[in-house]
């Protein structure tokens, strides 16, 4: 349809990667609020996810809301403007296994030729909890319509409606109808 990498770029990020970035600052999956039993890590991602609409002071803000300190929070916020995955690696202060999954998937990319539409982006996390490894959204370089779509890893949400028979790691995506559309036109 004609809509290469000068038209549509992807962001790609890992839950798994934000993770460790969280867990540097005491951020744990299934660390409990104290003040309502919520998951902390769930709370911090989904605020996360807001970045690109609201900007760092309120993510900030935000986040103290949660128990995250001032100084905490300046650092998660740097660790998410990180330009590369390297760079993102020398912030957290080790390299996982998780960071070598997405230097994994660019180098896959780069074998295949579409690593020209991808672009490692520490800032997508995609707000819902069950995502677990490789998210990613894909946006139009522009920058004039919303995510067009976006999508990634869930290992366990299976099993929330099959119980423990269906531990089957899935991947999935959902895209606007409408942006599409305006993206075509």
């Amino acid at each position: 349809v004609g809509i290469g990498p000068e038209i549509v770029g992807i962001k790609v990020n890992s839950r798994a990667v934000l993770e460790a970035v969280l867990a540097k600052h005491g951020i744990q999956k299934g660390q409990t609020d104290a003040k309502d039993g919520g998951d902390i890590f769930s709370k911090a991602c989904v605020i996360i996810d807001k970045l690109d609409k609201i900007g760092g002071p309120a993510i900030a803000e935000l986040l103290a809301g949660i128990g995250v300190s001032a100084d905490s929070a300046a650092d998660i916020l740097k660790a998410l403007q990180a330009p590369t995955v390297d760079a993102l690696t020398e912030h957290i202060g080790y390299e996982s296994e998780a960071v070598n999954e997405v230097k994994r998937l660019f180098e896959l990319a780069k074998d295949y030729g579409i690593d020209d539409y991808l672009i490692f982006d520490a800032s997508v996390v995609r707000g819902l909890a069950y995502y677990t490894g490789v998210v990613w959204e894909a946006f139009d370089r522009r920058g004039e319509l919303r995510a067009i779509m976006g999508g990634g890893r869930y290992d366990r949400l299976l099993e929330l409606y099959g119980g423990e028979k269906c531990q089957i790691p899935c991947v999935g995506f959902g895209f606007g109808d409408c942006v599409i559309m305006e993206l075509l036109k």
